[in-house]
């Protein structure tokens, strides 16, 4: 009958190293198998990375094109800023976020930066348009409009622009604001006189002077029935057509102590 065959292991060499060298095997063993699973067996069991999609390269694209290709890769879109670029047309992408060949998962929204367009450019001619057109126009070109001063010309019918500022045809920055001078028809040569009776000097003055017309004369008459520097009279009538510039004389009440 044949013998086995017996290994010494000694007792104190088991204990120390074979051990918890087979132990440390087996949690790696484990560990692998475990990564292995969740990153290649079960993926493919269960389809989860038919959720992830490659992100498709837009640059230099126009806004729509890119919003339609991202959709057709099931991504949605959003706009993160515009910017001026001398070299990527308006409204055209200048950069996206993630990046082309990334892998993001479906219905992912892809941050765009797209383009204002160079910043200098030429003032339109909105001259001989009207307010609302020549609004237009500015803003076509990438103009912001500043103020609208409406002014007397007898050249322009009422509500066309008669200039801009700066001027059209100059070359500036698209961040400078361009004011409009509006026509509000000719100057005219009379105006109507307000009712300034029971106003206060104060409150008169200023009427007169919206009116086209100046103050001229100005009395004091003891009537302690009003509130002193309250109009009593004026000398042309509430409503009448004088001619612009003239002068309108005024009675206005004063206390006097006897």
């Amino acid at each position: 009958m044949k013998k086995g065959i017996l290994i010494n292991i000694p007792f104190r060499s088991f204990w120390r190293y074979i051990l918890p060298g087979t132990i440390i095997v087996c949690i790696v063993a484990i560990i692998s198998g475990i990564v292995i699973v969740d990153r290649v067996i079960m993926p493919r069991i269960v389809g989860v990375n038919r959720d992830i999609v490659e992100v498709p390269d837009v640059a230099g694209m126009e806004y729509e094109a890119a919003r339609e290709k991202f959709f057709k890769a099931g991504l949605l879109t959003e706009i993160r800023s515009r910017e001026y670029d001398n070299q990527v047309a308006e409204q055209h992408v200048i950069s996206q976020f993630p990046e082309k060949g990334e892998k993001v998962k479906k219905g992912r929204k892809i941050a765009l930066v797209l383009s204002k367009g160079k910043e200098i450019a030429v003032i339109p001619d909105v001259r001989n348009l009207s307010e609302r057109q020549a609004r237009i126009e500015l803003k076509k070109h990438g103009f912001t409009l500043g103020n609208v001063k409406k002014v007397f010309s007898s050249e322009k019918a009422v509500d066309v622009v008669v200039d801009a500022f700066p001027a059209s045809g100059t070359t500036i920055s698209r961040e400078m604001e361009v004011d409009l001078y509006v026509s509000k028809g000719p100057r005219p040569t009379h105006a109507e006189v307000p009712n300034l009776v029971g106003e206060s000097i104060g409150s008169a003055k200023k009427k007169i002077e919206e009116s086209g017309l100046v103050i001229g004369k100005v009395d004091y008459k003891n009537n302690p029935a009003l509130l002193p520097g309250t109009i009593i009279s004026q000398s042309a009538a509430p409503g009448s057509k004088v001619h612009l510039n003239s002068k309108i004389d005024l009675v206005v009440s004063v206390i006097r102590k006897k």
